[in-house]
C-alpha cells in the first residue's frame, strides 16, 4: 500500500550507498536523504549525478566518523553491506573475509551516536544465505552486534523477498532485509511480519525489453562467435525464443516462464552471467537501459554520467531493486507515522 506522509519530513541516510538503489527506494517512499557514503569512485560519480543535493561522503567506511564527518541524525539508516562473503555462489568466508567484516562498521558508527539521536529504524540488505550460512553463526553474530548497539532485532524481523513476487518486475532476484528498531524509541521491534507484498500484475519481458528497434552494433554477437553458436543452439531447443538466455562460464541457461535471471555485477565483463536475448537482427545482450528497468530505475535516459559501459552494468548488478526497497520504505513510513496496516 502507499502511505501519504504528513507532518515534518522523515529523514534517511545510506551507508554502502552504491549508485543509489536503496536511496531511490527511500526517496520515492517520501524520505528526505540527509547523507550517504561509499568509496567506489564510479558509484560516487553516479550517486552525485543522480542526487546532486545530497551530502555524499566518498570515503572508506572504516575511516568514517559520526563526529568528524558531521553525520546528522536521521530517522532511518539503510545499508546494503557487501554480500560476496555471504553468498552461496562465493567462497562463503563470512566474517573471515575483509569484505564481510565491513558489516561491523555499522554497529561501530551507531555506537558513536548518543542513544536518543540514533536512527529509529535500520534497513540492512544482503543475500538470503546470510540467514542460514555457517550453521547460523553469521546471523547470530549480526543479531548480537545489533542488539549491543541498542536495537531490537531477531530472526522474525527479517524479510526474504523476491522481486518477481513483491513487485511487478519479472526478475527472479531474492534478497534479505534485516529490519531493526531502536530501543530508545520503541518498546519492541515493530517489524513483526513481512511488509504488504500484494504486487500488481507482473509485467511481461517485452514491457521492459525493446525488440522493436535495432540496438547498436556492438551489442550483438557476431555469427562466428562461439558464444553466438552456444546461445543459438540453446534457443533452438528452449521453451521460447522470447526468453532471456544467460551465458554462464561454460554453458547457456534459459530463464523460463517469462522471467529475467538475477542480474549480477559481473554481467558487464563478459563470459559469466551475461543476459542475452534474440531479436530480428540477431543475438544481443540486454542493454544498460533494459537492465536498469529490471532493477526498477525509471530515469533510464539520464541515469549515469559519462563512465564506461562495463561500470554501468556492474553498478546496476550491485544495486538494490528500487521497487523492492520501496516496499520496505513504505513499512518504515507506516511505523514511524504510527499508522496501522
Amino acid at each position: 500500500m502507499t502511505i501519504t506522509t504528513t507532518g515534518s519530513a522523515l529523514s534517511a541516510a545510506c551507508l554502502f550507498s552504491g549508485m543509489g538503489g536503496l536511496a531511490s527506494s527511500l526517496k520515492n517512499g517520501g524520505f528526505e536523504l540527509a547523507w550517504a557514503s561509499d568509496n567506489d569512485p564510479y558509484a560516487c560519480l553516479t550517486f552525485r549525478h543522480r542526487f546532486p543535493n545530497v551530502n555524499l561522503i566518498e570515503k572508506d567506511v572504516r575511516a568514517l566518523s559520526v563526529r568528524q564527518n558531521n553525520l546528522s541524525p536521521v530517522d532511518v539508516l539503510a545499508a546494503g553491506f557487501p554480500c560476496q562473503s555471504f553468498s552461496q555462489a562465493g567462497d562463503r568466508k563470512g566474517f573471515a573475509d575483509p569484505r564481510g567484516r565491513l558489516f561491523f562498521e555499522i554497529p561501530r558508527l551507531l555506537k558513536e551516536i548518543p542513544p536518543p539521536k540514533r536512527p529509529r529504524l535500520l534497513i540492512l540488505e544482503n543475500v538470503s544465505h546470510l540467514l542460514h550460512g555457517a550453521n547460523g553463526t553469521w546471523f547470530d553474530r549480526v543479531q548480537r552486534e545489533l542488539r549491543q548497539a541498542g536495537y531490537w532485532f531477531r530472526k522474525e524481523s527479517c524479510w526474504i523477498a523476491n522481486v518477481k513476487d513483491a513487485t511487478d518486475i519479472p526478475q527472479d532476484r531474492e534478497r534479505l532485509f534485516l529490519l531493526a528498531a531502536s530501543r530508545e524509541h520503541f518498546g519492541y521491534n515493530p517489524f513483526t511480519d513481512s511488509p504488504d507484498t500484494k504486487a500488481p500484475n507482473r509485467k511481461k519481458l517485452d514491457d521492459l525489453i525493446n525488440r522493436q528497434v535495432k540496438a547498436p552494433a556492438e551489442e550483438y554477437l557476431a555469427e562466428d562467435n562461439r558464444y553466438f553458436k552456444m546461445i543459438e543452439e540453446k534457443i533452438s531447443t528452449g521453451q521460447s525464443s522470447r526468453n532471456i538466455y544467460q551465458l554462464r562460464r561454460s554453458y547457456v541457461r534459459e530463464k523460463r516462464d517469462g522471467l529475467c535471471p538475477t542480474l549480477t555485477a559481473n554481467m558487464g565483463i563478459g563470459g559469466h552471467n551475461v543476459p542475452f536475448i534474440k531479436d530480428d537482427w540477431g543475438i544481443r545482450r540486454l542493454s544498460i537501459e533494459e537492465v536498469a528497468r529490471f532493477q526498477g530505475f525509471t530515469e533510464t535516459g539520464n541515469l549515469f554520467p559519462t563512465i564506461p559501459s562495463m561500470e554501468k552494468y556492474r553498478l546496476l548488478g550491485n544495486a538494490v531493486c528500487t521497487k523492492l526497497g520501496y516496499v520496505v520504505s513504505q513499512d518504515c513510513v507506516r511505523i514511524l507515522r504510527g499508522a496501522s496496516k
